[in-house]
This record gives structure tokens, C-alpha cells and sequence, in this order.
């Protein structure tokens, strides 16, 4: 439970932090942005929060995973980056990583809302199991251009 309410405070901090930057501290667009920091609210607290018994799963334990280390990444070249202090290591793993830990993320996203989904979710409301359904078909365009492009331009 402790987990559970770190990450929800944590992922508001992230949100916060990652929507509120001045254009050209993070050099990433806007709608990407918002799009990754809108699925992280959504699983904290329409998946995970509501569900706590899904957040024993080895999909949760992935997905925490895949987010923590891909923010570890991206704030330590982002701080590197402010001294001009960056190692090549850390900049092939800043723009390569994504490779390994975007398709990690997003089927266990993708998981623990089909739990949800197909466990307690009609429990909690007649309209929960397809406000879920609703959000899972965005993945499936949202899968394919937040991945396809890196794939192409940043590696």
C-alpha cells in the first residue's frame, strides 16, 4: 500500500514537473508529453488506485519497472545535459533505451488494464468496464506513434 501511494504522489509530481517546464528546458513536444503523463495518471488512478489487488501482479512490478528506470534515464541526461556533462553512455541510453523499455511499459499498461477490466472493474460501476475499453483502444494508435517514430528518429 505504501508503494501505491508513493507512486500516485510521485506521478502527480512528474505530471506537474513535465507539464509545467518553459518551452526548451525539455525538448520534447508538448502533445507526446502529455499523452505518456495522461496513461501514468490514468493507471494510477483508474487502475491501480481503485484495484489494489491488481498492484500484486508481475505486470504492476514491470510496469513500475519500465516507468522508473526510463525517468532515472531521462532526468539524469536532462541534469547532464545542463553542464554540457553528459556521457556517451548515458546518451545512447537516453535515446535507445525506449527500444527495450516502451514495449515493456506499454503491454504491462495494457495488462493491468485488461485486469481491471475483465476482473473487478464492473463492480465499481455499471460504466467502468467501458470508460476502460475506451481508453485501451487509444493504445492502439497511441502505440504505434509514440514508438514507430523514435524507432526511426532517435536512434
Amino acid at each position: 500500500m505504501v508503494v501505491n501511494v508513493c507512486l500516485r504522489l510521485l506521478g502527480f509530481l512528474n505530471a506537474d514537473m513535465r507539464l509545467s517546464y518553459p518551452p526548451g528546458i525539455v525538448p520534447a513536444p508538448f502533445f507526446t508529453t502529455a499523452m505518456q503523463v495522461a496513461s501514468r495518471l490514468f493507471l494510477m488512478w483508474a487502475v491501480c488506485y481503485p484495484f489494489p489487488e491488481l498492484n500484486g501482479s508481475a505486470w504492476y512490478s514491470s510496469m513500475l519497472l519500465a516507468w522508473s528506470t526510463t525517468e532515472v534515464i531521462r532526468y539524469s541526461y536532462f541534469a547532464l545535459k545542463q553542464f554540457d556533462a553528459v556521457p556517451g553512455w548515458l546518451h545512447w541510453l537516453r535515446y535507445s533505451a525506449f527500444l527495450i523499455l516502451y514495449p515493456i511499459g506499454i503491454s504491462s499498461e495494457v495488462a493491468m488494464t485488461l485486469k481491471a477490466l475483465f476482473g473487478p472493474a464492473a463492480e465499481l460501476a455499471w460504466w467502468y468496464p467501458y470508460a476502460l475499453a475506451a481508453v485501451l483502444l487509444s493504445y492502439i494508435p497511441g502505440g504505434w506513434i509514440f514508438w514507430f517514430p523514435g524507432t526511426i528518429f532517435y536512434t
